[in-house]
């Protein structure tokens, strides 16, 4: 009989074993991350970066910290985009957003040398959101190169 008992709970513990192996989740998030340091005994061939994209099932965000170096192009960049005429300044911070009925679409941060990107894709257009993935692409290009000469 205890044998019979032991077998049972063996058998019964085996199937719920692998039921939970097996079960799946679904998630659709995805990241990508990248972070480079390179530092030699010369200084000005120390060059970082850090970049960041989440695409989320309701957002796309992008993080990014570079070299202060290239502040300048990362914002000549995000002017282009963006437009100087929805650019709002405040104590060295560069911000664009958007909204729709009063639910924020989208938004542009610039702080120093630190990016952020966030963008609701349930207020976007498919359109919007292909946009931003190619801004995305252009920005990690603007700041993977090394320290100009």
């Amino acid at each position: 009989m205890r044998t019979l008992i032991l077998i049972t709970a063996s058998l019964i513990l085996g199937i719920c074993t692998t039921i939970a192996q097996t079960t799946e989740t679904n998630s659709s998030k995805s990241s990508s991350e990248f972070a480079l340091t390179y530092d030699s005994d010369a200084e000005h061939k120390k060059f970082y970066r850090s970049f960041v994209t989440l695409d989320m099932d309701n957002d796309y965000r992008i993080k990014i910290r570079f070299m202060k170096h290239m502040k300048s192009d990362v914002k000549s960049y995000l002017i282009d985009q963006f437009g100087k005429e929805n650019m709002m300044v405040k104590d060295d911070t560069y911000f664009w957003n958007k909204e729709v009925d009063d639910e924020e679409m989208y938004e542009v941060r610039l702080k120093g040398n630190k990016l952020r990107v966030n963008l609701n894709k349930d207020l976007a257009s498919d359109k919007l959101i292909k946009r931003f993935v190619e801004i995305g692409k252009e920005l990690k290009s603007i700041t993977s190169n090394a320290e100009k000469s």
